[in-house]
C-alpha cells in the first residue's frame, strides 16, 4: 500500500482538507500577477527610443556638403607645322 491510501484509511470520517490553505494560494497568485504587471510596466517605460529621423533637420556646414569647383583643363595647343586648309 502506498502512503496516500494509508492516510485515507486512517482519517476515517474526517472531512477532506486540501494540502494548501486558500489564503496561501491567493497570496501566491496575487504575487505572480504583481510580478507580471511590474514587468510589463518596466518594459513599457524602458523600451528603446524610436530611431526615425528627427522632424527638424540639423544644419550642416556648406563645406561638408558642397563639392569643390571643377576647373576646365587648359586648351591643347595645335601641333607645329602647316595648318590644313579648311574644307569648303
Amino acid at each position: 500500500m502506498n502512503r496516500r491510501s494509508r492516510r485515507q484509511r486512517r482519517s476515517g470520517p474526517e472531512t477532506y482538507r486540501p494540502p494548501r490553505d486558500r489564503r496561501e494560494v491567493a497570496i501566491a497568485v496575487g504575487c505572480a500577477i504583481g510580478v507580471l504587471v511590474v514587468t510589463v510596466a518596466l518594459l513599457f517605460v524602458l523600451r528603446p527610443r524610436d530611431d526615425s529621423p528627427p522632424e527638424v533637420p540639423i544644419p550642416v556646414p556648406p563645406e561638408l556638403t558642397s563639392t569643390p569647383p571643377v576647373t576646365q583643363p587648359a586648351p591643347i595647343a595645335p601641333p607645329p607645322g602647316p595648318t590644313p586648309a579648311p574644307v569648303p
